[in-house]
């Protein structure tokens, strides 16, 4: 059954709905756009609306089409080479006044940059969410004031900082005025409670541990600590990972991956090795049979990065045989008896890097890519496989004709924040600008699944992510560094850089929050992701000799890994946008989840805004939310606090009752709310 989409958002101090005000007085608010459906005109053309490109002009096709979403006809843009165009109309608006911007897209094939949209070419900050790939008629909707800008250039925009292929088709477009006595800090989310929901995996709360500083070693690892088993886990690392519900850990790396022989770190008699990517000796007391004991303490599944930088497909191989067979040159040499099951795989790690040792060109990765998954699949046919992948066409295009067949995911690596070399530490705004760079980089990506003929058998794994780099100046290297030179030894020195906890603080949380959120959007194509670490480093668990320190970030995942229900509900939030310097996002984001009986819904809020409340109303199908309901919200005392090991519980989760009143709810400065709401 279709709904029609009724998004209503209140007044914070008044408590009266967005538009209700103008409707009592004078009815609907009219639609401002001259000839908004594209009715009038020639066949050539829509009166009222002008064509322009700021890019691919000579490829670019503006066309009036038929039929349109509801009537005769709409208006398309195509271009099979690419091209940033649009269809523009001039409005002319009042000052300091809220208006919502709204349309009907849809889509064939769009590929590249942003994709189909509408915005407003002279307030940059105001654009609605994008539609990409092959997409019926979707509804997209922005609000925003205008401050003391008078006339408006509104663009039905194709591309959008940068080219798309493909082509869109716009209809139904609206600009209608909201009032001028609304508080911009307002927000709206409307459950589809009539509408399909889709299941999503647990995988996506994942981890990953590499050799690198002291995520292994003096992390989860630590013989002869009083803190530790008599294997020399950390006990109090692995109750953590219980709390987070951890799904999967991917190991040995990460860029150490690519100079690793996994031999050095299996049987009764092993050696210290040098390890060429981060300068350190690796004892190799840690190796695949302790990983995968550690993974079955903690309750998850043991994914394994082999080595395709200086290693062999043959090697791997070897490494399959070790873990899955019985009866194998290879698994005489486990010091257990009985299969170690790996079922998740990786070829490869950041092949595509210029800093990774084996770095390949495009149109080497594939074929080596196919090769290593025939001889891995000899040795266990039931391996689910991932390969190293980016969002961009030229690496995994070439990737997926050659080896698609038998990839069950590609392998996405993102951080926000590039603190490779310079320990960034940019304000809680600046980071939260970065909030919905997740969302479009899984467009771009399920834009490649399409084009490549694979989406719904392969999907995206992001198993490595987070908001920021690893610090790490000086490395990654490709061979045996010299551990007397000074330089090398402060290099090293400096990774201490990453264990300041004042750097992990809500903007840190409320990113995480959002990542998972638009993995959960996603949830048919997102179907692993694993932040990175999953201890110490950038990780959500830091881990020093006497304890650990939950950090905001765990929080998150725990609140998400344990409240949420197990399907994402259809949902639609609607806020005014939140700017600074020349970015912006959404004030609010949102996901909602149901229970298989449809009587359960869980939503995950973030205010994304640094001081102030946001009133947000819910609606579940037609009907305000009203009455007490449980909540779980993550805040803190300021946008900028953190946990460490003095004041370890600054920010935590806080259980509490929420009360709507005219369907509305309070959300805390930069929090997270888990609301939990029975259907009667």
């Amino acid at each position: 059954m279709k709904q029609v989409l009724a998004i209503v958002l209140v007044a914070a101090t008044a408590g009266v709905a967005w538009g209700q005000e103008a409707a009592q007085a004078k009815g609907p608010a009219p639609n401002l756009l001259p000839n908004p459906s594209f009715e009038d005109g020639s066949d050539q053309e829509a009166r009222g609306w002008t064509t322009r490109a700021w890019s691919g002009r000579e490829d670019a096709r503006w066309l009036v089409d038929s039929p349109g979403r509801a009537g005769r006809r709409c208006v398309s843009i195509r271009s099979d080479k690419g091209a940033d165009a649009a269809w523009s109309a001039i409005v002319e608006t009042r000052p300091d006044t809220c208006y919502r911007l709204s349309g009907w897209i849809r889509t064939r094939d769009v590929r590249g940059a942003v994709g189909a949209l509408l915005n407003i070419q002279n307030m940059q900050h105001v654009r609605t969410p994008a539609v990409s790939g092959t997409r019926d008629w979707t509804r997209v909707s922005t609000v925003f004031r205008t401050g003391q800008i008078t006339k408006l250039e509104i663009n039905c925009l194709y591309g959008g900082w940068g080219q798309s292929t493909g082509q869109a088709w716009y209809d139904e477009v609206c600009l209608e005025t909201l009032g001028d006595k609304l508080d911009p800090l307002q927000a709206t989310v409307t459950v589809r409670s009539d509408a399909a929901s889709k299941p999503y995996s647990p995988m996506i709360f994942g981890g990953f541990l590499e050799h690198f500083d002291n995520q292994v070693y003096g992390g989860v690892f630590e013989p002869g600590s009083p803190l530790s088993d008599e294997n020399g886990f950390r006990k109090d690392v692995i109750e953590a990972m219980k709390e987070l519900k951890l799904s999967v850990v991917r190991w040995p790396g990460g860029c150490f991956a690519s100079g690793y022989h996994w031999k050095h770190g299996v049987g009764r008699d092993r050696k210290a090795q040098s390890d060429p990517v981060w300068g350190v000796v690796d004892p190799n007391t840690f190796g695949t049979e302790e990983f995968v004991r550690w993974c079955r303490l903690v309750g998850c599944e043991p994914y394994i990065c082999t080595n395709a930088g200086n290693g062999t497909p043959e090697e791997m191989k070897e490494w399959v045989e070790f873990c899955n067979t019985s009866d194998t040159p290879a698994a005489r040499l486990r010091v257990g008896a009985d299969p170690l099951n790996v079922r998740f795989w990786s070829i490869g790690n950041e092949n595509w890097g210029g800093h990774e040792i084996g770095a390949r060109k495009p149109q080497e990765w594939g074929p080596l890519v196919l090769r290593s998954a025939q001889l891995m699949l000899q040795a266990d046919p039931k391996l689910t496989l991932l390969a190293a992948a980016t969002p961009n066409r030229n690496w995994t295009l070439p990737l997926l004709a050659a080896a698609g067949k038998h990839l069950d995911y590609v392998a996405i690596h993102e951080y926000w924040l590039p603190c490779w070399r310079n320990n960034l530490t940019p304000d809680y705004l600046s980071c939260i600008m970065h909030s919905e760079g997740p969302e479009s980089t899984i467009r771009r990506v399920v834009g490649l699944l399409e084009e490549a003929g694979v989406r719904g058998r392969t999907r995206i794994a992001f198993d490595e992510w987070n908001l920021r780099g690893w610090h790490h100046p000086g490395f990654p290297r490709k061979q045996v560094s010299d551990a007397s030179d000074p330089a090398v030894a402060q290099f090293i020195r400096n990774r201490r850089n990453n264990d300041i906890a004042s750097q992990y603080t809500m903007a840190d949380a409320l990113f995480s929050a959002s990542f998972l959120n638009a993995c959960l959007r996603h949830a048919e194509d997102v179907g692993m992701a694993n932040i990175a670490p999953i201890v110490n480093t950038r990780g959500p668990l830091y881990v020093h000799p006497k304890g650990v320190v939950r950090r905001t970030t765990f929080h998150v995942l725990a609140m998400y890994a344990n409240l949420l229900q197990p399907h994402v509900a259809a949902c639609e939030v609607e806020s005014f946008p939140l700017a600074h310097g020349k970015g912006s996002v959404a004030l609010v984001d949102g996901v909602a989840t149901v229970d298989e009986a449809g009587k359960t819904w869980t939503l995950a809020l973030v205010n994304r805004h640094p001081d102030q409340a946001v009133s947000c109303t819910v609606r579940l199908g037609d009907a305000p939310v009203e009455g007490t309901h449980a909540a779980t919200v993550l805040s803190g005392e300021s946008a900028d606090a953190f946990n460490d090991v003095e004041k370890p519980d600054r920010v935590v989760p806080k259980k509490t009752q929420v009360r709507f009143r005219e369907g509305a709810v309070a959300l805390p400065p930069h929090s997270l709310t888990v609301l939990q709401i029975r259907s009667r």
